[in-house]
């Protein structure tokens, strides 16, 4: 008997002393999604093609949304963009912009289907895209720097042939 308990009490100290020394299971790091387009403070007009990218660790299909800020600190859901987007890790899509009142306060919201694990873009505006400012090299009838155009007529001239 006394040999019994003599092996219980060893056991235990053994068992105690070999949990101690096992390594720490350590917990899984929090599954995350990060939307990482649209770019902050872009502008995209109404039924215009809107790039939305993002990484998904969560390995779950997703839903895409456009949201709007609530004046809250929060937001709310205005149009589904997509369903059951991929489960990849590194994923894109394109879909066009809903007709929504012109604004500044839009983001794209990411979320697992599942668990609900959501990642939101970065800020961006619906609306018209500003116009180009002078010197932009946008507008008919300049070069880069906003300076004139050269015409192949105006070329072949300087070359001292006649444009004609």
């Amino acid at each position: 008997m006394l040999r019994t308990r003599f092996l219980s009490v060893t056991a235990a100290s053994l068992l105690v002393w070999l949990g101690s020394a096992a390594p720490a299971v350590s917990e899984p790091p929090a599954a995350t999604v990060t939307v990482t387009s649209p770019a902050a403070d872009s502008v995209h007009p109404v039924d215009s093609s809107l790039f939305v990218g993002w990484r998904n660790d969560t390995g779950q299909e997703v839903d895409v949304w456009l949201a709007q800020d609530d004046g809250a600190g929060g937001s709310h859901r205005l149009f589904k963009l997509a369903s059951k987007a991929s489960s990849k890790p590194t994923s894109e899509l394109v879909t066009a912009v809903p007709a929504v009142p012109d604004g500044t306060d839009y983001t794209v919201e990411v979320t697992t289907r599942d668990t609900g694990v959501r990642g939101y873009s970065a800020p961006f505006a619906v609306g018209p895209v500003p116009a180009a400012g002078p010197g932009t090299g946008t507008g008919s009838g300049s070069g880069s720097g906003g300076a004139p155009r050269t015409s192949p007529s105006w070329v072949q001239a300087q070359d001292g042939h006649s444009p004609r």
